[in-house]
């Protein structure tokens, strides 16, 4: 009898035992549901390129808060200002299923060994010298300077300005938007230390914008066609179908459109 009785609590302790566990299960799962959705903004923020990284943050932030209520999160992340490190952070990110899409500045993570390290959409953003290598890369740019590699958007940086020994002397191309007086406010008083916006600064606005749009709409955003604040943008074989190339140079210690 005591041997029976000790058989029934034992099997009475399993099927509790797996039944705290069904609903351990279950709760993780529910939880992983319910988690929020995140968009990162991978760029350089403490190496010799941050000015990238912070330009492009305060466009985000921005997006984000102009978009509809959404249980979205914004995930910014520090390159490490090297494609090791940038490798190291894609990976990082490919482990975390709620990061639904990429947006990328700067040399490191749009390298092509970077790109292919990654296995969600990278929307890479201003011309850091390399193509698109990898079928989840996007190049929010027109194609054919994209295959310049001339990386053109390190002459818009202000370090730039200042290490040029004759800054007239500089003209380059771009697919980014100079910001106009309205975003130009609204950027530079959204928060205490926000730098002027440069010019990439209206671009990550829309493409953030476009990521949450897919986002919220549950589309991938390789098929999502968004009116921004430069014209349409929707991409085609990987590159901003139609996307601007457009032709700057300084004068004195401003950047100023000349074609396009």
């Amino acid at each position: 009898m005591a041997a029976k009785l000790e058989t029934l609590i034992s099997f009475g302790a399993a099927r509790l035992l797996l039944l705290l566990l069904t609903m351990t299960f279950a709760a993780c799962g529910s939880s992983a549901k319910e988690s929020p959705r995140k968009i990162a903004l991978l760029a350089p923020f403490e190496s010799q390129y941050r000015e990238i990284g912070y330009n492009a943050l305060y466009a985000v932030r921005m997006a984000f808060g102009d978009a509809a209520p959404t249980k979205a999160q914004l995930l910014a992340v520090d390159d490490g200002g090297t494609l090791a490190s940038a490798v190291a952070r894609i990976r990082a990110l490919n482990m975390d299923p709620a990061v639904e899409a990429i947006i990328a500045l700067g040399p490191a993570v749009t390298h092509p060994i970077a790109q292919m390290a990654n296995d969600k959409p990278l929307i890479m953003i201003g011309n850091w010298g390399h193509d698109r290598a990898d079928e989840d890369s996007l190049y929010a740019s027109n194609r054919n300077l994209a295959k310049t590699g001339s990386g053109g958007d390190f002459h818009a940086l202000g370090q730039a300005l200042v290490l040029a020994d004759d800054p007239a002397s500089i003209q380059f191309e771009s697919s980014g938007s100079l910001p106009d007086d309205a975003f130009r406010e609204r950027y530079q008083h959204s928060a205490l230390y926000a730098p002027a916006p440069n010019l990439l600064a209206t671009l990550t606005y829309d493409i953030t914008r476009m990521a949450l749009t897919a986002l919220m709409d549950d589309t991938r955003i390789v098929a999502t066609e968004y009116q921004g604040l430069n014209g349409v943008i929707r991409f085609e074989s990987g590159y901003w179908a139609d996307g601007p190339l457009i032709t700057y140079r300084y004068e004195g210690d401003r950047l100023v459109r000349i074609s396009g």
